[in-house]
């Protein structure tokens, strides 16, 4: 392999014993890939000679990190990103949810599972309740958001309550979990000549996602930065080694 371009698919599992992976995960497309190292030093210079001289250098560590953009926003690659937990909603119905008890005409609210809302009907808190109807006392501006307008309040006891049905969605509370490790395969192909490569990475920890643009004027994307941890298991095997290893075809 001389000349080279690659591209390839990123998979990411847990790290099972022995420096291998588990279950692996393709993150989808993504735009780069890239390794940076650094290696630091301490220099000395010789006190004897009026030049001081640098006479020895001794290396203090070494540091490998990753760069990634990521083109798909799925769960499993926000959570990496947003250190998040993913929770499963279930469609479902909600019956007599209520509503802040301060609204007013013109009051804009968001229901509690706000996806794909359907079958919506409000009450008010008077005994016999009093049912509102849609266009006069309320209007459901947007479905897909689960955003009600209060259009008119004369009349109604407060706080109001609302039954509905809504879609399934899955929440990712920001920072409930751990920093995530993952081991990391890439899956290559060299463009120029079709070779295959491989890389292997046993433990990656993320960093949380430095900017996350949520308005975009093209396509968005999902730059993660992270570290690759030394793993004194692997360490052991001269053919694994304690970072990761990276498989390309043999020269003739």
């Amino acid at each position: 392999m001389k000349d080279f371009s690659f591209q390839g698919r990123i998979e990411l599992g847990t790290r099972l014993p022995g420096g291998k992976p588990g279950p692996l995960i393709w993150v989808g497309d993504q735009s780069s890939c890239e390794l940076t190292f650094d290696t630091q030093t301490e220099d000395r210079t010789e006190t004897y000679s009026g030049q001081r001289l640098q006479s020895a250098q001794l290396r203090t560590g070494t540091t490998v990190g990753i760069n990634l953009v990521l083109r798909h926003g799925t769960a499993h690659n926000l959570k990496l990103g947003l250190y998040a937990t993913q929770n499963d909603i279930s469609s479902g119905s909600v019956t007599d949810e209520v509503l802040p008890d301060d609204l007013v005409d013109g009051s804009r609210v968001v229901l509690a599972k706000p996806a794909n809302v359907s079958s919506l009907s409000i009450k008010d808190s008077d005994s016999p309740a009093n049912t509102l109807t849609a266009g006069t006392h309320y209007q459901l501006e947007d479905a897909h958001s689960g955003i009600i307008k209060i259009l008119s309040l004369a009349g109604l006891e407060q706080p109001l309550k609302a039954s509905y049905s809504h879609a399934a969605y899955s929440s990712l509370p920001m920072f409930t979990s751990a920093p995530p490790e993952r081991y990391l395969y890439l899956n290559g192909i060299n463009t120029v000549d079709g070779s295959r490569i491989r890389m292997h990475l046993y433990r990656v920890q993320f960093n949380p996602v430095a900017n996350l643009s949520l308005i975009n004027e093209s396509f968005g994307e999902l730059p993660l930065s992270g570290t690759v941890l030394f793993d004194s298991e692997t360490a052991l095997d001269p053919n694994l080694g304690g970072f990761g290893r990276i498989e390309i075809p043999q020269e003739n």
